[in-house]
């Protein structure tokens, strides 16, 4: 008698646990505000040191950005290389121009557009997130919901079509014999 087999797990496991720490590490370092570290340091130091700490807080922040996007761009060629798909909650989180992730008011603005005739179809709301590194614009429906994958739209309606696809090579076998 062969073993049962037990609980099939999600496979590439090791993958998905490296994909979500460079996601982790990425929005950890795009959060990071540079100014406090640099400000403690300074206290420390005397007042004419500390016209010249206002440079080297651009520039850490500059290399924290930076790192951030290092790892998203890491993060997406570990999942394209893998074949791993995104959810599309992550994707709207990072430009998929310049890699970096977006946070509302400090690398994106966002603002919601209705280009119909005076404003007047509600369902006409488009978000647009506007990138500050690259200045790429993302739009996203607001009020419309979102569609299906082909294959999980209408099941019923899949299987028709795949059993009216083998009645009609039945009839063409049946005509030319």
């Amino acid at each position: 008698m062969a073993k049962p087999k037990g609980p099939q797990g999600v496979q590439n496991r090791h993958i998905y646990n490296r994909a979500s720490y460079l996601y982790q590490s990425a929005t950890y370092l795009a959060s990071q505000d540079t100014s406090q570290t640099v400000h403690d340091a300074t206290n420390s130091s005397s007042a004419s040191q500390e016209h010249s700490a206002s440079k080297p807080n651009s520039i850490g922040q500059t290399a924290l950005q930076n790192m951030s996007r290092q790892m998203i761009s890491s993060m997406r060629a570990v999942t394209l290389k893998a074949q791993i798909r995104q959810s599309p909650g992550l994707k709207q989180t990072m430009c998929k121009f310049c890699d970096t992730l977006l946070i509302e008011g400090k690398t994106c603005t966002s603002t919601v557009e209705n280009a119909s005739k005076g404003g007047r179809k509600p369902w006409a709301d488009v978000l647009v997130i506007r990138c500050k590194t690259c200045s790429n614009v993302k739009r996203y429906p607001v009020s419309a919901p979102r569609q299906k994958r082909r294959s999980l739209r209408n099941p019923e309606q899949n299987e028709t079509l795949k059993d009216s696809s083998t009645q009609d090579e039945a009839q063409e076998t049946s005509s030319t014999i």
